[in-house]
């Protein structure tokens, strides 16, 4: 039979909103190819491909940049203070525009002011690595980013939040966009943007502060606190965003454990992450890296959004979910997009997490259920070289269609039951268990 799976379905956790990925930098490239349809379809259309719901769009900062490679720098839009065109970045708009259609909401992010308004006058950041943005400037680049999201708002893109601030404690000395700030500038900027879309009144919230790790006292923990005591602040942001970069298993426990301490804990979101490593990125071995890091994320921090950093790279490092060709303009599904597509496929804005358990220590396992309460979804991840068998208690339901991603299956529907009690599970796989389950029991939100 196998070792059990538990299912506690009156141990409640968080209320998922989504998954996404960014459109830096390739959408100025890719965006104006003839095959982007086909490349969204895969990433955020839920019957052709994986069903992602959020795209975070790039307010780029513009020339001059150190960066060798044109795609870890962006095109603004601004022509002079105050005075905007479209066109100069049409191919990444019509890229956000595509996956809109599909729909996703949409994220506005900034990895630096424009150039114009820095230390250095450069967008890649100032040579010692200290902040590059003046304290005389953060109000007109409130005004410029509140501006942008408005254009795109008028322009009718389900803009839902705006970033001003990326991984702010990374020394940023060049190489691509990004600016550094101090905790107190990360505080100031944040309430002039905050206070620019309060005077303008747009259905935008403020997504901050987007800091490059989880257990960082200064810019994820503390920061929190700072925050929510903010008078403006705290009225503006409905989430708190943290990327998971250089964060270990242990790390997101401190973290975890920090954040416990809050009554009315706003939703966390994870809202960039890559593996960080060159060389066989397509690999079912990164695929599995990925698989852990949302499970780490979802069972240890309760995130309410996953978003992988790149939808679309090239070459060989593990940042991307589809990978393109541009020379040929071709492009490939890596098997990190089918795993990540285990969760965003068939988990979907209005579940909620439940406990879930494994007798198995190699086996890791969540579970998620509807808003109607007629489904469950079971994301099981086998790291192991060898299959496992497995055995489900307490699962309330029983029609079960079986989704797979492993180095012979793309998320591919490899079986179906008519009540689910054991299964093998094959090696080194993603599993999935979609099971209906016919309205058989209820738990409050």
């Amino acid at each position: 039979m196998g070792k059990n799976i538990k299912l506690d379905y009156d141990a409640v956790h968080q209320k998922i909103e989504g998954f996404g990925a960014s459109g830096a930098w390739w959408a100025q490239d890719v965006g104006g190819w003839d095959n982007l349809g086909e490349i969204m379809d895969l990433l955020y259309d839920d019957k052709k491909g994986i069903g992602l719901n959020i795209y975070r769009y790039n307010i780029g900062a513009g020339k001059p940049i150190i960066a060798e490679d044109p795609w870890r720098s962006a095109e603004t839009l601004e022509v002079s203070p105050g005075v905007y065109d479209l066109n100069r970045d049409k191919n990444a708009i019509r890229a956000m525009k595509e996956a809109a259609k599909r729909g996703a909401t949409i994220e506005l992010f900034a990895n630096s002011p424009p150039a114009r308004l820095t230390k250095s006058g450069y967008s890649s950041g100032e040579r010692t690595g200290k902040s590059n943005l003046p304290p005389e400037n953060e109000e007109a680049f409130a005004k410029y980013l509140v501006d942008i999201a408005e254009l795109f708002v008028k322009e009718g893109v389900p803009v839902k939040y705006v970033s001003p601030i990326n991984e702010p404690q990374w020394d940023w000395k060049g190489g691509q966009e990004g600016c550094h700030y101090e905790p107190e500038q990360v505080i100031s900027l944040s309430r002039k943007v905050a206070l620019e879309l309060e005077k303008r009144n747009l259905p935008v919230k403020l997504l901050i502060a987007e800091s490059g790790a989880w257990n960082d006292p200064n810019y994820t923990l503390t920061m929190y606190k700072r925050i929510m005591n903010d008078e403006v602040l705290s009225k503006h942001i409905d989430a708190y965003a943290v990327h998971s970069y250089w964060s270990s298993e242990n790390d997101k426990k401190i973290a975890a454990s920090y954040f416990s301490q809050f009554d009315r804990m706003v939703p966390l979101y994870q809202t960039e992450w890559c593996e960080m490593k060159n060389g066989n990125a397509a690999s079912m071995d990164a695929a599995l890296v990925l698989a852990r890091t949302i499970h780490e994320d979802m069972t240890i921090l309760n995130v309410s959004v996953w978003e992988q950093w790149l939808a679309v790279a090239k070459g060989d490092y593990r940042d991307g979910l589809v990978y393109v060709r541009e020379s040929t303009r071709q492009f490939g599904a890596a098997k990190r997009m089918w795993s990540f597509g285990n969760y965003s496929k068939f988990v979907k804005p209005g579940d909620h997490r439940i406990q879930a358990e494994s007798e198995d220590g190699d086996i890791l396992v969540s579970a998620y259920v509807s808003p109607k309460e007629d489904q469950t979804v079971i994301v099981a991840i086998n790291p192991t070289p060898q299959e496992k068998p497995v055995a489900f208690r307490q699962l309330k339901g029983k029609k079960t269609k079986i989704y797979e991603t492993s180095e012979k299956s793309n998320l591919a529907l490899v079986k179906e039951v008519n009540k689910l009690e054991s299964y093998v599970m094959p090696p080194e796989s993603v599993t999935t268990f979609v099971v209906q389950a016919g309205g058989l029991f209820s738990f409050l939100d």
